[in-house]
């Protein structure tokens, strides 16, 4: 497979957000007298969009309701967005190593645009990805394919030839929407047996097992990182 760019997923493929994400939900709903849920209760809700994830936390709420906790969320998480959140042990060194190989890289998140440039900016070598996209107003959110799209576009790349990493099935319905081969990891927030029922063509336990998805003659020393190896399915 020839694989000319990569288009990563942002929360729970690069970057461990849920600390800043649960303790803004955390922290409005008590305000808002709501009951309060556990860091793993949390981490099944993150992918969709803020809405989604809020409609999940907070059942029951009547449409003023649910602006008003949507506000208060997007204020607090805009002044916490990376007190808590944390890089993915192996990630720079893997955006590392694809930078060496002169592959270009975009991240493409459902994260509202200004707040994903902000997380880069602040725990990743923003220098070394050529766009940073995330959702803004109008714009359709992952699954649907547009974002992607608009990445290959950015980069230059067929997106037959961009390889998009993930963790959650989101990530992977965007990518076959897109038309674009995928890459599933097992470090964020998806569950595993729900990644490898979307069929992704590579899937990674460690983030440098990914370079074999670049590069076959990379199989040895990328399967020596964990007992599970990335592999075509």
């Amino acid at each position: 497979m020839d694989i000319r760019a990569v288009l990563f997923d942002l929360d729970g493929t690069l970057v461990d957000t849920l600390p800043d994400i649960a303790w803004c939900l955390n922290h409005v709903l008590s305000l808002h007298g709501l009951r309060t849920l556990q860091p793993d209760e949390v981490r099944g809700m993150i992918g969709g969009g803020v809405a989604a994830m809020l409609e999940r936390a907070a059942v029951g709420l009547d449409a003023e309701q649910r602006q008003r906790l949507h506000d208060d969320y997007s204020s607090c998480y805009h002044d916490n967005l990376v007190r808590r959140s944390r890089v993915f042990p192996g990630c720079i060194g893997l955006i590392e190593r694809i930078a060496d190989k002169g592959l270009p890289m975009a991240v493409v998140t459902n994260k509202a645009h200004t707040l994903a440039e902000r997380v880069v900016q602040g725990l990743l070598p923003a220098q070394r990805f050529a766009a940073v996209l995330g959702h803004r107003p109008g714009e359709r959110l992952k699954p649907a394919p547009d974002i992607a799209l608009q990445a290959a576009e950015r980069l230059g790349i067929d997106p037959g030839h961009c390889l998009f990493v993930g963790d959650t099935p989101v990530d992977l319905l965007t990518a076959k929407a897109a038309g674009m081969p995928a890459a599933a990891v097992g470090w964020g927030y998806g569950e595993w047996q729900a990644l490898l029922e979307q069929r992704p063509q590579f899937h990674c336990q460690q983030p440098l097992q990914l370079l074999r998805a670049l590069r076959p003659e990379q199989v040895r020393h990328c399967a020596s990182q964990s007992a599970t190896p990335i592999g075509s399915l």
